[in-house]
């Protein structure tokens, strides 16, 4: 069975609950993904001048997951980008574990802060993304 990567979220699919990862440092997330989500590798060699963040691929060239972390190295936002082909069962998961907030919108609640969700449909591909409520 495909993992479920969401979220600053996204555990394995045999867990009960996702993981929230916004919040966590830069190396909590990496071993972290490297336990519930072995199918997805760290891909070092991601370098942004601009931005500050983790790259994960999976091994079937489907998925990419993007960490953003601020400038203390902690998670404050993620970002999955998948293949179309992914679309019913990251959609479905989104309805499983988020409440609905409005079309391609998920709310959730972890420890007492609020956070979105939000699928974007681009021309070639989908993006997943989670973010604290400012």
């Amino acid at each position: 069975m495909r993992t479920l990567i969401f979220a600053s979220l996204f555990a394995a699919s045999v867990q009960a609950q996702p993981i929230n990862f916004i919040g966590m440092s830069k190396q909590e997330i990496i071993k972290t993904m490297q336990k519930n989500n072995p199918s997805f590798d760290l891909d070092e060699g991601a370098v942004n001048a601009t931005f500050n963040y983790i790259k994960f691929v999976d091994r079937y060239n489907e998925e990419t997951y993007l960490f953003f972390l601020d400038n203390n190295n902690v998670c404050t936002h993620t970002k999955l980008m998948s293949d179309y082909s992914n679309l019913k069962l990251r959609t479905d998961e989104l309805n499983k574990y988020y409440k609905k907030a409005g079309e391609n919108k998920w709310v959730f609640v972890d420890k007492e802060r609020v956070f979105f969700v939000e699928l974007k449909k681009e021309e070639w591909f989908f993006t997943i993304v989670v973010k604290r409520k400012t």
